[in-house]
């Protein structure tokens, strides 16, 4: 697919790929650069309550005073949080 670059350096994203990765006007996507290209990912912003970030706060002191545990991926990790917090 080929588009131009508009003014104030706009680039529109065709219907099909914003059908196709289930995105809509507003969401957020990623931007990478590689050596000679450009990669947008989508990126889903999750928003913490205050209570949330309290309870968050709760438990990482107290995982601090438990043995450490390593996850292979961060996404590991937050599933891990997730749990912890309900």
């Amino acid at each position: 697919m080929l588009r131009r670059i508009a003014r104030n350096k706009q680039v529109t994203i065709p219907k099909e790929v914003m059908d196709r990765l289930h995105l809509s006007e507003g969401d957020y996507v990623s931007i990478e650069l590689d050596e000679d290209s450009i990669r947008l990912r989508p990126v889903v912003i999750e928003d913490f309550s205050r209570d949330d970030y309290k309870k968050l706060a709760a438990k990482l002191d107290q995982l601090k005073k438990e043995p450490g545990t390593s996850y292979g991926h961060s996404k590991d990790a937050r599933n891990h949080l997730k749990r912890l917090m309900k």
